[in-house]
């Protein structure tokens, strides 16, 4: 960014007008200006740096991915903040529902030891679904990694990619059945019995 943008930038109605035309040069002056403020933050959600600097740089993207018609500078700088808050939050929700996962996998390991169940833990049928997923469409593949590798609720997962509720459940219907045609029959199986434990945490 050259400096006689900067200058005008400092400008807030010339700033605020930039923003609404997607003005690259305006959002990067924004983002040099509350980047660090954002993600000092951030850290105090009880997060590390490295993970305050991802949370702030998300929150970025989203406020770019946004509406971006602001009143005021005001009003962009309670949606930059607004938006952090919400992208720490969703970071420790995720990290709960990680650990009660393991929990639940754990307390119900002698049950399962025996079942098709316990073997989703070994590398070989993990790199197998995780290769399988990675060869679904887009938006199904979103879809699964937000959900059953990221642990987002259905709702959370419909207002990050700004589809409908009932879209995402589509998309997890649609990527099941083509799953189905990418998996062995053995690893599908497998899929197919920690699948209603998966959606225990991921319903919403």
């Amino acid at each position: 960014m050259n400096s006689s943008n900067s200058k005008l930038f400092n400008e807030e109605n010339y700033l605020l007008e930039r923003l609404a035309q997607l003005d690259e040069d305006a959002f990067e002056y924004v983002f040099e200006k509350y980047y660090p403020r954002l993600c000092l933050y951030a850290s105090s959600f009880g997060t590390d740096q490295t993970l305050a600097e991802d949370i702030a740089k998300e929150a970025f993207i989203k406020i770019w991915k946004s509406d971006k018609n602001y009143k005021s500078l005001e009003h962009l700088k309670n949606s930059l903040y607004q938006s952090t808050k919400q992208v720490a939050l969703n970071k420790q929700l995720a990290l709960k529902r990680s650990i009660q996962r393991e929990e639940y996998f754990f307390d119900n390991q002698e049950q399962y030891e025996d079942s098709p169940l316990h073997q989703i833990i070994h590398a070989e049928v993990m790199g197998e679904l995780y290769a399988a997923i990675q060869k679904l469409p887009e938006q199904a593949k979103m879809v699964v990694i937000l959900s059953y590798l990221e642990g987002k609720t259905n709702q959370e997962i419909a207002d990050e990619m700004q589809i409908s509720l009932q879209t995402v459940k589509n998309y997890k219907l649609r990527a099941i059945k083509q799953l189905r045609s990418i998996l062995t029959p053995e690893t599908y199986l497998i899929f197919l019995s920690v699948y209603k434990i998966f959606e225990k945490f991921s319903l919403g």
